[in-house]
Protein backbone atom coordinates (compact mmCIF):
# COMPACT_ATOMS: atom_id res chain seq x y z
CA UNK A 1 0.00 0.00 0.00
CA UNK A 2 1.69 3.32 -0.88
CA UNK A 3 0.59 6.08 1.67
CA UNK A 4 -0.43 9.77 -0.35
CA UNK A 5 1.93 12.03 0.82
CA UNK A 6 1.32 15.83 0.35
CA UNK A 7 3.62 16.85 -2.28
CA UNK A 8 4.25 19.73 -4.12
CA UNK A 9 2.81 18.33 -7.28
CA UNK A 10 -0.13 16.97 -5.75
CA UNK A 11 -0.87 20.46 -3.80
CA UNK A 12 -0.80 22.24 -7.23
CA UNK A 13 -3.25 19.67 -8.96
CA UNK A 14 -5.69 19.79 -6.56
CA UNK A 15 -5.64 23.39 -6.94
CA UNK A 16 -6.18 23.74 -10.56
CA UNK A 17 -8.47 20.83 -10.65
CA UNK A 18 -10.25 22.79 -7.73
CA UNK A 19 -10.28 26.09 -9.97
CA UNK A 20 -11.97 24.31 -12.94
CA UNK A 21 -14.64 22.37 -11.18
CA UNK A 22 -15.63 25.33 -9.35
CA UNK A 23 -15.56 27.94 -12.18
CA UNK A 24 -16.14 25.73 -14.80
CA UNK A 25 -12.94 26.33 -17.06
CA UNK A 26 -10.49 24.19 -18.31
CA UNK A 27 -6.99 23.83 -17.97
CA UNK A 28 -3.67 21.82 -19.38
CA UNK A 29 -0.88 20.01 -17.21
CA UNK A 30 2.05 19.10 -19.41
CA UNK A 31 4.91 17.60 -17.47
CA UNK A 32 7.68 15.46 -16.58
CA UNK A 33 6.74 11.27 -16.13
CA UNK A 34 7.14 9.68 -12.90
CA UNK A 35 6.56 13.32 -10.26
CA UNK A 36 3.09 11.82 -8.97
CA UNK A 37 0.26 13.30 -11.98
CA UNK A 38 -1.62 10.23 -12.53
CA UNK A 39 -1.47 8.97 -8.51
CA UNK A 40 -2.85 12.66 -8.16
CA UNK A 41 -5.32 11.73 -10.70
CA UNK A 42 -6.89 8.63 -8.76
CA UNK A 43 -6.53 11.23 -5.60
CA UNK A 44 -9.03 13.24 -7.46
CA UNK A 45 -11.17 10.86 -8.43
CA UNK A 46 -11.83 9.16 -4.88
CA UNK A 47 -11.90 12.99 -3.04
CA UNK A 48 -13.59 15.26 -5.47
CA UNK A 49 -17.22 15.09 -5.55
CA UNK A 50 -18.62 14.44 -9.72
CA UNK A 51 -14.62 14.07 -10.55
CA UNK A 52 -15.06 11.85 -13.25
CA UNK A 53 -11.45 10.25 -15.04
CA UNK A 54 -10.54 8.85 -18.46
CA UNK A 55 -7.66 6.91 -18.57
CA UNK A 56 -6.96 7.78 -22.37
CA UNK A 57 -4.41 5.51 -22.17
CA UNK A 58 -6.49 2.71 -22.33
CA UNK A 59 -8.79 3.79 -24.53
CA UNK A 60 -7.22 5.82 -27.48
CA UNK A 61 -9.69 5.60 -30.52
CA UNK A 62 -12.81 7.64 -31.12
CA UNK A 63 -15.63 4.99 -30.22
CA UNK A 64 -13.17 3.54 -27.15
CA UNK A 65 -13.13 6.69 -25.65
CA UNK A 66 -16.61 7.63 -26.13
CA UNK A 67 -17.55 4.47 -24.39
CA UNK A 68 -14.83 4.78 -21.50
CA UNK A 69 -16.51 8.71 -20.89
CA UNK A 70 -19.77 7.02 -20.49
CA UNK A 71 -18.41 4.72 -18.05
CA UNK A 72 -16.57 7.31 -16.15
CA UNK A 73 -19.90 9.00 -15.67
CA UNK A 74 -21.71 5.51 -14.84
CA UNK A 75 -24.01 5.23 -17.79
CA UNK A 76 -24.52 3.04 -20.30
CA UNK A 77 -21.76 2.42 -22.90
CA UNK A 78 -23.88 0.35 -25.27
CA UNK A 79 -25.98 1.44 -28.08
CA UNK A 80 -25.61 4.26 -31.17
CA UNK A 81 -22.31 6.28 -31.09
CA UNK A 82 -24.38 9.73 -31.12
CA UNK A 83 -26.92 8.35 -28.44
CA UNK A 84 -24.06 7.81 -25.87
CA UNK A 85 -22.20 11.35 -26.75
CA UNK A 86 -25.80 13.11 -26.32
CA UNK A 87 -26.12 11.29 -22.76
CA UNK A 88 -22.76 12.52 -21.65
CA UNK A 89 -23.51 15.93 -22.80
CA UNK A 90 -26.87 15.66 -21.19
CA UNK A 91 -25.62 14.21 -17.74
CA UNK A 92 -23.05 16.60 -17.70
CA UNK A 93 -25.34 19.35 -18.59
CA UNK A 94 -28.07 18.45 -16.64
CA UNK A 95 -27.71 16.17 -13.57
CA UNK A 96 -23.96 16.47 -12.20
CA UNK A 97 -23.11 19.33 -10.18
CA UNK A 98 -20.41 21.00 -10.73
CA UNK A 99 -18.69 18.19 -12.85
CA UNK A 100 -14.93 17.78 -13.70
CA UNK A 101 -13.77 15.86 -16.34
CA UNK A 102 -10.05 14.78 -16.22
CA UNK A 103 -8.53 13.34 -18.97
CA UNK A 104 -5.65 11.51 -18.01
CA UNK A 105 -2.33 11.15 -20.77
CA UNK A 106 -4.36 12.74 -23.11
CA UNK A 107 -1.56 12.87 -25.66
CA UNK A 108 -2.04 8.91 -26.53
CA UNK A 109 -5.87 10.05 -27.75
CA UNK A 110 -6.01 9.49 -32.16
CA UNK A 111 -6.57 12.25 -34.00
CA UNK A 112 -10.85 11.19 -33.80
CA UNK A 113 -10.74 11.09 -30.36
CA UNK A 114 -9.33 14.62 -30.02
CA UNK A 115 -11.12 15.79 -32.26
CA UNK A 116 -14.70 15.05 -29.55
CA UNK A 117 -12.95 16.88 -27.46
CA UNK A 118 -13.79 20.12 -28.55
CA UNK A 119 -17.17 19.12 -29.18
CA UNK A 120 -17.88 17.94 -25.66
CA UNK A 121 -16.00 21.42 -24.35
CA UNK A 122 -18.69 23.59 -26.69
CA UNK A 123 -21.33 21.31 -25.21
CA UNK A 124 -20.91 21.63 -21.49
CA UNK A 125 -19.26 25.55 -21.64
CA UNK A 126 -20.13 27.38 -18.45
CA UNK A 127 -21.31 24.00 -16.91
CA UNK A 128 -18.52 21.71 -16.65
CA UNK A 129 -14.91 21.90 -15.60
CA UNK A 130 -11.93 20.00 -17.65
CA UNK A 131 -8.57 18.76 -16.80
CA UNK A 132 -6.03 17.40 -19.43
CA UNK A 133 -3.53 16.19 -18.46
CA UNK A 134 -0.08 14.47 -20.01
CA UNK A 135 3.97 14.48 -20.85
CA UNK A 136 5.88 15.36 -23.58
CA UNK A 137 3.78 13.66 -26.28
CA UNK A 138 0.26 15.43 -25.30
CA UNK A 139 2.70 19.12 -25.98
CA UNK A 140 4.33 17.35 -29.35
CA UNK A 141 0.74 16.25 -30.66
CA UNK A 142 -0.66 19.56 -29.88
CA UNK A 143 2.02 21.80 -31.70
CA UNK A 144 2.28 18.83 -34.68
CA UNK A 145 -1.14 19.61 -35.01
CA UNK A 146 -1.27 23.30 -34.99
CA UNK A 147 1.51 23.77 -37.15
CA UNK A 148 0.30 21.20 -39.84
CA UNK A 149 -2.92 23.57 -39.68
CA UNK A 150 -5.27 20.30 -38.91
CA UNK A 151 -8.74 20.85 -38.11
CA UNK A 152 -9.34 21.17 -34.31
CA UNK A 153 -6.03 21.75 -32.50
CA UNK A 154 -5.51 25.59 -32.38
CA UNK A 155 -9.43 25.68 -31.43
CA UNK A 156 -9.25 23.17 -28.70
CA UNK A 157 -5.56 24.93 -27.56
CA UNK A 158 -7.65 27.68 -27.25
CA UNK A 159 -10.29 26.31 -24.85
CA UNK A 160 -7.38 25.03 -22.71
CA UNK A 161 -6.02 28.52 -22.03
CA UNK A 162 -3.80 28.42 -24.57
CA UNK A 163 -0.66 28.16 -22.23
CA UNK A 164 0.98 24.59 -21.20
CA UNK A 165 1.06 24.23 -17.23
CA UNK A 166 4.00 22.88 -15.80
CA UNK A 167 5.23 22.30 -12.14
CA UNK A 168 9.10 21.20 -12.15
CA UNK A 169 11.46 23.67 -12.56
CA UNK A 170 12.93 24.05 -16.23
CA UNK A 171 16.70 25.19 -14.41
CA UNK A 172 18.69 22.96 -13.59
CA UNK A 173 19.74 23.96 -9.51
CA UNK A 174 15.58 24.56 -9.07
CA UNK A 175 15.03 21.21 -10.59
CA UNK A 176 17.54 18.95 -9.00
CA UNK A 177 15.96 20.46 -5.41
CA UNK A 178 12.57 19.75 -7.00
CA UNK A 179 13.30 16.38 -7.02
CA UNK A 180 14.86 15.49 -3.64
CA UNK A 181 12.01 17.24 -2.50
CA UNK A 182 9.42 14.99 -4.07
CA UNK A 183 11.17 11.90 -3.78
CA UNK A 184 11.80 12.51 0.21
CA UNK A 185 8.15 13.43 0.66
CA UNK A 186 6.64 10.57 -0.93
CA UNK A 187 9.45 8.07 1.13
CA UNK A 188 8.62 9.93 4.02
CA UNK A 189 5.29 8.56 4.58
CA UNK A 190 6.14 4.91 2.97
CA UNK A 191 9.08 3.99 4.61
CA UNK A 192 9.55 2.40 7.55
CA UNK A 193 13.30 2.86 8.07
CA UNK A 194 14.15 6.60 7.95
CA UNK A 195 17.47 5.66 7.28
CA UNK A 196 16.75 4.27 3.97
CA UNK A 197 15.61 7.72 2.47
CA UNK A 198 19.02 9.73 1.74
CA UNK A 199 20.17 6.06 0.44
CA UNK A 200 17.19 5.94 -2.19
CA UNK A 201 17.10 9.45 -2.98
CA UNK A 202 20.76 9.25 -3.56
CA UNK A 203 19.99 6.57 -6.11
CA UNK A 204 17.12 8.14 -7.47
CA UNK A 205 19.05 11.29 -8.20
CA UNK A 206 21.62 9.51 -10.98
CA UNK A 207 21.65 10.23 -14.06
CA UNK A 208 21.58 8.19 -17.01
CA UNK A 209 22.75 8.31 -20.41
CA UNK A 210 19.75 10.79 -21.85
CA UNK A 211 21.08 13.16 -18.38
CA UNK A 212 17.46 12.35 -16.83
CA UNK A 213 16.94 11.65 -13.04
CA UNK A 214 14.50 8.87 -11.23
CA UNK A 215 11.38 9.64 -10.66
CA UNK A 216 8.81 8.45 -8.22
CA UNK A 217 8.78 4.83 -9.96
CA UNK A 218 12.72 4.60 -9.22
CA UNK A 219 12.24 5.42 -5.80
CA UNK A 220 9.36 2.94 -5.26
CA UNK A 221 11.52 -0.03 -6.66
CA UNK A 222 14.27 1.05 -4.89
CA UNK A 223 11.92 0.85 -1.94
CA UNK A 224 10.58 -3.05 -2.35
CA UNK A 225 14.50 -4.19 -3.28
CA UNK A 226 16.03 -2.86 -0.19
CA UNK A 227 12.94 -3.89 2.37
CA UNK A 228 12.89 -7.08 0.48
CA UNK A 229 17.07 -7.09 1.45
CA UNK A 230 16.44 -6.24 4.98
CA UNK A 231 13.44 -9.13 5.16
CA UNK A 232 16.05 -11.54 4.02
CA UNK A 233 19.13 -10.15 6.20
CA UNK A 234 16.57 -10.20 9.38
CA UNK A 235 15.65 -14.17 8.44
CA UNK A 236 19.48 -15.11 7.92
CA UNK A 237 20.35 -13.33 11.50
CA UNK A 238 17.48 -15.31 13.31
CA UNK A 239 18.48 -18.32 11.95
CA UNK A 240 22.37 -17.89 12.80
CA UNK A 241 20.94 -17.35 16.50
CA UNK A 242 18.90 -20.66 15.94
Amino acid sequence: KWNTAETDVLRVIKQDASFCKENAKSMMLVDDPEIGKSYSVKWLRANMDNCFVIDCSQSKTKRAFIKAFARALGLDDHGRYDDIKANIKYYLNNVAYKPLVVLDEAGDLEYNAFLDLKEFWNATDGTCGWYMMGADGLRAKIERGIEARKVGYRELFSRYSSRYGKIVPSKTEQRVHFYRKLIADVLAVNVSNKNMIPKIVAECMKTDAMGKMGGLRRAESLVILYEEQQRKLSETRQMELV
